[in-house]
Order: C-alpha cells, then sequence, then structure tokens
C-alpha cells in the first residue's frame, strides 16, 4: 500500500452532510465510521477498498483508522495520496463530528504523476549531462572519461549495456568502451560497418536508429556479441560532426524497450559532448607529445590553436547552421547584469530583428499564450532554486501566428551557491506536434476501424496489426506480429499475397481484390483487400499496406439474394398468369413469358412501350380510375379487356401492386393478369343457351297448350248434339284429360330435374307416370301386378317424350278401367326394348303394352274408332312416324315401333 499523507490547513466549512451519496459520481466516494467501518462506497471507490484489502462493513487498516480518528479528533481535512494499481489518488477526507463519521472523497492524478515522474527523469538527465561534462575537466585519460561516461549513461536510461564504438579506417568498429559486457569484449570486439551492425547502419543512415525487438529487425545484421549478451532493444546516435566521425554510442537492453524522443535527445546531447571532449583529449594528447621540443611545442601549439580556433569558429558555424535546420535557437541570462543572450535562430523563431535587444524576462512572458502563462512562469522560477526545467509552452507571434516551442534550461551557479546565470535551449516544435496530432489521429482511426490495417515488409513480414485486424483474422498483434502473411492465407492460396505484393512492387493497383482468408480458428471467410505501397522520405518503397474488409456476410446475402432471384425469376417466368411491370410513366419495363404469349407480342416489341397501347378504348378509363384508387390506398381486382397482337380481344383479371422506392415516392405497378377469355366467351355461349332455352321452353308449353286444347275439343265432340248427358260421363272425361296433362306435366318435372338440357331419362319418367296411373285408377281389391321391362338410362328429347308418355298413359289408363271387370287378380306388362341400330344417326325401339283381362272385341278398327283414347294413340304414333299393331288373344297388346335420330337420343353414360 502506497500512501502519502498531506496536512491541509484550515478551510472555510464547507457543507459535508450529504442526503445522499452519488452513485453515479466518476470519483470514489466514501463515508467511514470513527471506528474505521467503511459505512458506504460507490463503485469508483471499489478501487480503494480493494487497495486496504476491505469492503462495506469491514474496518480499514490501523493505519487507515488512525488517520480517520485524527481527521475526527481535529475536526480538520486532511489529504492523502493512495496507489491503487496502476492508478494514484488524491484522497480526501472530511470530518462530519455531529455524525461521528468521514466522507472521503478521491481524485485520480495519475496523469500529473507521469508527468512529475518524467520531469524527475529530465532532471536526473540534466545531472548526467552535467557529471559528464565534470569528469571530463577531471580525467585526463580519455579511456578513464569514456568508461565512466557509459556507466553514468546505462545507470540513468535503466540499461544493462552501453558502449563507445568507434570508427576504424577500414570501416569496421572497435569496442573502445563498454559496461555490462563480458570483460574479454571491451577493448577488442571488432564488428562490420555498413549494414553488418548497429554501428554501422546508425553510420550509414546517419539518423538515430532505435530496435524495439532485434526478432523483427531487418536492416542490419544482428552481431553476434548482441547474441551472446541476449541483447533485445537498442538505440544509437552518431558521435560527431557530418566531417569528423568518431563513433557511436549504443545502448541495449535484453528486454524489449521503448525509447523515446527524450530518450534520444539526451543521447544526442552526450554523443555532443563526447565528441567535445575526444577532440579536446586528443589536442592535449598532441600538445603533450610536443612537450619535449619547446619550439617545436610551441609552433605545434600555435598551430593547434589556429585550428582550435578555426575548429570553434567552424563548430560555432555549424552550430548556427544545425541550429537553423532543427529550428533550434540558444540562450543566456546574466543574472547579476539582467542581460540576455539570444542566437541568430531564436530571433528567426520569434521574428524578431536580430539588431534588437534580446527581450526582458517579461517582454518573453508577453509571448507566452494566456493558458500556459503560469506554467512557464512557475518552471521559470524553479531554476533559481536550481531546478532546471524541459518543458513544452505555446507562444502567440506579433503577426498572431500561433508556434509551439521546447525549452530546456538550468541555472549556474558560482563556487558560493550562487546563482549567476540561466541558459537554455528552444526548439520551434510546430510542424512536429502538428505531425504528432496527424499521426494520433490517423492512429486512432486505423486503431478504431473495424476493417483490418497493417503494414507488411518486402520480404513479407507483418509488421503492424490494427485491432479491426484481431477481429477479422482471430490473431492478437502479439501472437501475428513477425510471422509471415502466408498464415492468413488458405493452403491452395499460399502464394496469393506475395503475387499481390509483387504487384505493387511493380508500380501496379490493387484495389477491391475480393478472396479468400484463413482465420486463427480454422475457418476461411470472404474478404475485400486494398493493398498500398508505403514509401520513407526518400520516396523509396519500405513496405506494403493493407486494408482488408470481411465479406463473408454480404458474400452470403448476395448468394441468397441470388438464389432468390433466380428461384422468383423461375417463378414469375413459369408462372400461369401473365406478370407486367410498368414505371411511373407506364412504360413497360418487363413483361414475363406467360405475358408475351398471352398477348402475341414478342419480348422486344413489348418492352419500352406504353401500356395504354394494349387496353382496349372503353377500358383505359377504367384502369385510370383504378390507378388512382391504389394511390388512395384502396386495391381490388378487376376485369380489363386488352388487344392482342392480330386484334383479338384478351380478357384478363388484374390484381396490381403499386411500387415505391425507398423514399416512399411511387415508382410504378407490377400487375398480374389471368387470362380468362375462354370464361368470358363461356359466360357469352351460356347467356345465348339460356335465350334459346328459355325461347324452347315457350315454344314447348306453348305446343302442350294447343294439344290440351286439342284434348279438349276432342272430348267435347263427344257430347255434341247430345241432350242426355250424365254427369258421371262429364267427370270421367275431365279426369282422363287430368291424365293426359298429369303426363305432360311430368315430362316437365323430369326435365327440370334431369342434366340441364331438353332430353329425357324416359325409363325414370315412365315409373312415375305408371306409379301416378296406378293410385289413380286402383279398382278396389283387384290386385293388378306391373311387370316393366325398360332399359334404365333410355334418354328421348321432348319431341319424342310428349306423345310417348300420352301413348302409355291411354293404353294403361285403359287397361286399368276395363280390361279386369269382375276379376280379383290382374298384370299389366310394358316393354321397351332397343331393337338394332338402322344407322349411325338413329335407333329402332319398340314399346310394348300388354293385359291378361278381357281383351278388345277382334272386329275393331283401330284406325276408324269412335274411342277417343284410341284415336289420340294413333294420331300420336302417326306423329312419331311408327307403326301400331293390336293383338286382343289372350287380352290386349299394342305394339308399337318407331325410330330415334341419334341427336335425340342419347344414352347417360355418353352424357356423363
Amino acid at each position: 500500500m502506497n500512501i502519502a499523507v498531506k496536512e491541509e490547513e484550515p478551510e472555510e466549512e464547507v457543507e459535508t452532510e450529504m442526503e445522499q451519496f452519488p452513485a453515479t459520481n466518476p470519483n470514489p466516494v466514501l463515508s467511514v465510521g470513527k471506528d474505521g467501518t467503511v459505512l458506504y462506497s460507490n463503485v469508483a471507490g471499489e478501487p480503494l477498498l480493494h487497495e486496504w484489502g476491505v469492503t462495506v462493513g469491514e474496518k480499514l487498516p490501523s493505519i487507515i483508522g488512525f488517520f480517520v480518528q485524527r481527521v475526527i479528533s481535529g475536526n480538520n481535512p486532511k489529504k492523502m495520496e493512495v496507489k491503487a494499481g496502476k492508478r494514484v489518488y488524491l484522497v480526501t477526507f472530511h470530518p462530519l463530528p455531529e455524525k461521528d463519521c468521514v466522507s472521503v472523497y478521491g481524485f485520480d492524478i495519475s496523469d500529473q504523476k507521469k508527468f512529475e515522474k518524467k520531469l524527475i527523469i529530465k532532471e536526473k538527465q540534466n545531472d548526467i549531462l552535467y557529471k559528464i561534462g565534470k569528469i571530463a575537466l577531471e580525467y585526463e585519460s580519455l579511456q578513464a572519461f569514456m568508461d565512466e561516461s557509459v556507466k553514468l549513461i546505462a545507470s540513468i536510461l535503466e540499461q544493462e549495456y552501453c558502449k563507445i564504438m568507434e570508427l576504424m579506417p577500414d570501416g569496421k568498429f572497435l569496442l573502445k568502451a563498454g559496461t555490462g559486457w563480458k570483460p574479454e569484449f571491451v577493448g577488442k570486439n571488432v564488428v562490420e560497418g555498413g549494414k553488418g551492425s548497429q554501428a554501422g547502419y546508425t553510420l550509414l543512415s546517419r539518423m538515430p536508429v532505435i530496435v524495439d525487438d532485434f526478432k523483427e529487425e531487418y536492416r542490419f545484421e544482428k552481431p553476434e556479441i548482441l547474441k551472446i549478451h541476449g541483447v533485445v532493444s537498442g538505440a544509437s546516435v552518431v558521435i560527431g560532426s557530418m566531417k569528423k566521425i568518431y563513433g557511436v554510442l549504443i545502448v541495449n537492453s535484453t528486454k524489449k524497450r521503448m525509447f523515446t524522443s527524450d530518450d534520444i535527445y539526451f543521447l544526442n546531447s552526450v554523443a555532443f559532448l563526447i565528441a567535445q571532449v575526444v577532440e579536446r583529449k586528443k589536442t592535449e594528447e598532441a600538445l603533450k607529445k610536443a612537450h619535449d621540443n619547446l619550439d617545436e611545442k610551441v609552433k605545434e601549439r600555435t598551430t593547434q590553436l589556429e585550428k582550435t580556433y578555426n575548429s570553434l569558429k567552424e563548430s560555432e558555424g555549424r552550430l548556427a547552421e544545425a541550429q537553423k535546420m532543427a529550428h533550434i535557437g540558444n540562450w543566456v541570462w546574466d543574472i547579476a547584469t539582467d542581460k540576455e543572450y539570444w542566437s541568430n535562430e531564436l530571433y528567426r523563431i520569434f521574428k524578431r530583428d536580430p539588431q534588437e535587444a534580446a527581450p526582458s524576462y517579461k517582454e518573453y512572458l508577453n509571448y507566452v499564450h494566456p493558458d500556459d502563462q503560469d506554467y512557464v512562469d512557475n518552471a521559470f522560477k524553479g531554476t533559481i532554486n536550481g531546478k532546471p526545467y524541459d518543458i513544452d509552452h505555446r507562444i502567440i507571434l506579433a503577426n498572431g501566428e500561433e508556434r509551439t516551442l521546447h525549452i530546456q534550461a538550468e541555472v549556474v551557479f558560482n563556487d558560493k551557491n550562487i546563482p549567476i546565470q540561466t541558459k537554455g535551449i528552444v526548439q520551434d516544435i510546430t510542424k512536429r506536434k502538428k505531425s504528432e496530432e496527424k499521426i494520433q489521429t490517423l492512429a486512432n482511426i486505423v486503431e478504431s476501424s473495424n476493417d483490418a490495417i497493417g503494414t507488411i515488409s518486402l520480404e513479407g513480414i507483418i509488421t503492424s496489426w490494427n485491432k479491426g485486424a484481431e477481429q477479422v483474422y482471430g490473431y492478437s498483434a502479439e501472437e501475428v506480429i513477425g510471422k509471415t502473411v502466408s498464415i492468413l492465407a488458405p493452403s491452395h492460396l499460399d502464394e496469393e499475397t506475395k503475387k499481390l505484393s509483387e504487384m505493387i512492387i511493380k508500380g501496379e493497383k490493387v484495389h477491391r481484390y475480393e478472396t479468400l482468408r484463413l482465420r486463427k480458428d480454422g475457418k476461411i471467410i470472404d474478404v475485400s483487400i486494398n493493398l498500398s505501397p508505403v514509401f520513407d522520405a526518400s520516396r523509396k518503397l519500405t513496405a506494403v499496406s493493407f486494408i482488408v474488409r470481411d465479406i463473408t456476410e454480404r458474400k452470403r446475402a448476395e448468394e441468397k439474394l441470388r438464389e432468390s432471384e433466380e428461384k422468383y425469376r423461375n417463378i414469375v417466368e413459369t408462372a400461369n398468369e401473365g406478370i407486367l411491370i410498368t414505371d411511373n410513366e407506364a412504360i413497360i419495363t418487363y413483361v414475363n413469358k406467360k405475358m408475351v404469349d398471352m398477348l402475341g407480342y414478342t419480348l422486344k416489341e413489348g418492352i419500352g412501350r406504353p401500356i395504354w397501347g394494349f387496353i382496349s378504348e372503353e377500358y383505359k378509363p377504367i384502369v385510370k380510375l383504378n390507378l388512382e384508387k391504389r394511390l388512395q390506398g384502396l386495391s381490388e381486382s378487376y376485369e380489363l379487356k386488352l388487344i392482342r397482337k392480330d386484334g383479338a380481344p384478351l380478357w384478363a383479371l388484374i390484381n396490381a401492386q403499386l411500387l415505391f422506392d425507398k423514399d416512399g415516392k411511387y415508382m410504378g405497378v407490377m400487375s398480374m393478369f389471368t387470362d380468362i377469355t375462354k370464361r368470358k366467351e363461356a359466360e357469352e355461349a351460356l347467356t345465348n343457351i339460356e335465350i334459346a332455352r328459355k325461347k324452347e321452353i315457350h315454344h314447348r308449353i306453348k305446343n302442350n297448350l294447343q294439344v290440351i286444347s286439342s284434348l279438349l275439343d276432342l272430348e267435347a265432340e263427344k257430347f255434341k248434339g247430345r241432350k242426355d248427358i250424365i254427369d258421371s260421363e262429364v267427370t270421367e272425361a275431365f279426369r282422363e284429360s287430368q291424365d293426359r296433362v298429369i303426363s305432360m306435366a311430368l315430362i316437365h318435372e323430369e326435365l327440370h330435374e334431369g342434366i340441364g338440357d331438353n332430353t329425357l331419362n324416359f325409363s325414370l319418367y315412365l315409373e312415375k307416370l305408371v306409379d301416378n296411373l296406378f293410385q289413380t285408377y286402383r279398382l278396389g281389391n283387384v290386385d293388378i301386378s306391373l311387370n316393366m321391362d325398360v332399359e334404365n338410362n333410355t334418354l328421348f328429347d321432348m319431341d319424342t317424350a310428349v306423345p310417348l308418355g300420352i301413348i302409355v298413359n291411354e293404353l294403361v289408363s285403359n287397361s286399368l278401367k276395363h280390361a279386369f271387370p269382375g276379376r280379383n287378380k290382374g298384370e299389366i306388362r310394358i316393354k321397351l326394348p332397343k331393337e338394332e341400330k338402322e344407322s349411325d344417326e338413329s335407333t329402332r325401339f319398340t314399346l310394348n303394352v300388354s293385359d291378361n283381362g278381357v281383351g278388345i272385341p277382334e272386329n275393331i278398327d283401330i284406325k276408324n274408332t269412335d274411342t277417343l283414347g284410341l284415336q289420340l294413340v294413333t294420331t300420336l304414333v302417326d306423329q312419331l312416324d311408327g307403326e301400331l299393331e293390336l293383338k286382343s288373344k289372350n287380352g290386349t297388346e299394342f305394339t308399337i315401333r318407331f325410330t330415334v335420330a341419334e341427336k335425340n337420343q342419347l344414352s347417360a353414360p355418353a352424357l356423363q
């Protein structure tokens, strides 16, 4: 538990009683009793409880409990710093004496602590620079100076290894001085120059070189000494100027280390100091060698001084040029005289005239951005107390332009420890800041993207990997960086990525390239790949960037859509209904095959034409009216008359659906047409048949009424001229006429219940007719039986059935009335067989009606009889073009032969 206690001066009394603790407060809020028991904690206070090892309802550790009692007893708030995990909190204890408890509030000051730590590191680095400068003056031996310097450098940077690599005449490097290395390597180990080592590559590039992990390093070879010592990371800078290179300063670690710009700046500063010391020591050694010969010594000394002076002037010129190139200026303030010196570059940074005097400190503060003035002033005041500072802040120039500066400053004390001078350097880092902001923005975009984004070296090694790539492929950055990109491809596509990278190297484009890739879990996914070249500052191709999008779901959706479209296209194209789509101007944009066949046009003739050209004139207003109804939300099907290409009418039942785009704008209509032409023709034919049927019925009724009228005339003839008419005779006459009318009525009844045309099932009719006669003429106790032999389903039309029915009525009623006087039993027989077909157009029938009664006198002439019934039978047989034969032996037998045309006689099965 890390706790730092800060005493608080008495403050104004504040309202400490809370009606309700803010559970959603992002900062820790707790309540603690006087005995140290935690009474309440919000969610943000849980890290503190975890650090103290307690929960709500438990007592705090004794040291915290004692602290709580001090706050309550003294009735003064107090503060302490508490480190909980990786976070640091400033915790304030406010007493509530009336409740014997303490309210605890915490504030996260982790970032402030990090900043303080950075300042401490800067202070230590400046102290090391001061110590190295001091030992340079104290040590006469250059080797001793280097040996001590590398120890100081390694300690401040917390690195296991540090070395100074001296450049040899042959271009190789000697390990001149070092710390942490095995003794047998220091002063003896030689490494290759150029790309054979980190030292060689640093000199070759003339820039600081940082290696986060040698496993991923491809710019140069890793010397054997680094492998022996297990070196993982390192940083290096050149020692010396462009024309006077002494060697390379290198620090190494056995752990991965992310070197900051501050670390590199420190190494450059040390390297610059070492280079100056080396030059001075070399000069001193040269002077020492010339000590034996004074003249020579003086001459050489003079020459050396001249060279030194020229070198100094050259160094000053180089320094001025370097300051200009790096936008770095320096300043010195003499505290005693209150005079300040600015370098030319500093004047350029502030856009001031170098002929003007350097501004005073107060005038300088006027340049500082208002939000940064207190920060800069406090840092500067700290130097008076011997505390150097290293800060960034903003300035506003006279023209209103805002710039960002990086400042390093320190104070110089005399031997009495009195500050006499402050000095420092100023660097314009405006462009760097803006670049860092842009880079950070781009980095945030890349990191937050759902697409897989990263880079691949020209050798096919994965060098960067964002969160989106982890989601797409399932590999974390640690798992995949340093591996070949082939692990992301299915086995049959191993060489594809290499070929794609080669295309980029050749200058070709790879944009939205769709292919397959392999996830960590073995799942194959569809992806869309974009590859782009990555160039360095000299426009040299150094890597390939990739953006990969997982399109698996899109591909599945496209496939389902394709299958669905194909399915519905097949349904539409094979539908029994015609389907037609028009746009918002009633122009046909689609028709299926059925619609084409229905109209008789080709597909080419139909597409692009207005729909009105296919609609009959009388139905165009109806179509327009229904379209308006549909736009109002009313939908119903209706019949429509279209015109085929051959001019024939096409009747269709239309169902339509309006089409709208995603914004609700009307786009057209999709209509489905059902061909009802045959139905309409059938309806028209049925209408015509019904009309003809009504005419036929009218005609039949008229004929039947004429028959009835004729029968009544015949009955009336019986009584013409007679004066002695008996009532029973009249009654009998009317009953006979009634039977004849009933026989005709039964025919119409059968027709009504029959198969729907003018054809009668004579077999059924005959049964009903005879049954009716038997009921009418039942003779007391006489048992008269009926024997019928009629072929089932014998069908006749009205022209045959009516006269044949009246004939049977007359003959059977005559037998019932006159054949069995004085008898108890009798039999009546009716036969109606088909004899044979006379031709394909007619059939011969024989009707036989007989009884076993008393019979008719043999001398009766049936063609010249005065009996009304026989007269009627003779007349009807003639109407049928038939033959009548009478036999009177053993009763009475009438045989009637007649021929029926095929159109008037059909069998029931044929009709069915």
